[in-house]
């Protein structure tokens, strides 16, 4: 029977090394996070119009192929409007957290291109340059910023744009993406700091509200950054995700006596009202 085991093990471990050298990506767990894409403003006609659509078709192909979420902004809008008008949200309050407010996303990729366009006596020809930064939506902050370029021909114009738009694109996001990956990796380990802004409150209640999420193992930092007008701003180094932290919030809120509401969120960041 030992045996047997002992077989059954090593023919196991035989089929997941096959199926990691078949598949060495699948281990990866793509991130949770939500990610928007926008094009810098430029020509809404002519071949920048053509490089601009194709370049994000191919990166949305890219991110999703790879198992990244990314919003729909068409959609996203939508439901933004409805928020802000049933929570009474102002969304240009603060233009980075309004980003993740609106968008529901907690990083951004922004990217313009730049096209040249050749006429040679044979065909077409194009390259386009696509320069990207991925930003925090909650600290603003400039993750990373990789640009690439990819030339091509086509049989028109607008065909070697789009051909090497798409190329110039996902090469692009080739070089992005691995250091966001590690960013991310980075955060998770050490911890990932949040924002938390609490309206309502008295300063001793607060106090101890903090001296209770410094005891907490999920918590591995809390400092208060801004107190005054009414409200209070925490910065936590959370070990946890955002709404386990959240959980650990209104426990440590409801022993000090207080009910937090939570009014308002976008990225790393979230504003309470106590009642």
């Amino acid at each position: 029977m030992q045996i047997l085991n002992c077989t059954l093990t090593t023919i196991l471990l035989c089929c997941l090394l096959v199926f990691q050298a078949w598949y060495p990506n699948y281990a990866l767990c793509a991130p949770s996070e939500r990610l928007l894409m926008i094009h810098a403003l430029q020509q809404t006609s002519g071949p920048e119009r053509t490089a601009q659509a194709a370049s994000y078709d191919s990166m949305l192909e890219y991110l999703t192929d790879h198992g990244y979420r990314v919003v729909d902004r068409q959609s996203a809008e939508q439901a933004s409007i409805q928020i802000a008008a049933t929570h009474e949200i102002d969304p240009v309050l603060n233009k980075a957290a309004a980003v993740g407010l609106t968008f529901f996303s907690e990083y951004s990729i922004y990217f313009h291109t730049r096209t040249i366009v050749k006429d040679p006596e044979k065909g077409v020809g194009a390259l386009v340059r696509v320069s990207a930064k991925l930003v925090d939506n909650t600290s603003a902050q400039v993750v990373s910023a990789k640009g690439a370029e990819y030339s091509s021909t086509g049989h028109t114009r607008e065909d070697a744009i789009e051909k090497a738009a798409r190329g110039a694109g996902k090469k692009t996001l080739e070089l992005l993406m691995p250091l966001f990956d590690q960013h991310l990796t980075q955060a998770s380990q050490g911890g990932r700091t949040v924002t938390v802004v609490i309206e309502g409150g008295s300063t001793r209640k607060m106090q101890r509200f903090e001296a209770s999420l410094e005891q907490n193992p999920a918590v591995a930092a809390i400092r208060e950054v801004e107190a005054g007008g009414g409200k209070h701003t925490f910065e936590i180094i959370s070990r946890i995700r955002r709404d386990q932290l959240d959980r650990e919030l209104l426990k440590a809120a409801a022993e000090q006596g207080m009910h937090l509401l939570k009014v308002r969120s976008e990225g790393n960041r979230s504003t309470w009202k106590t009642r």
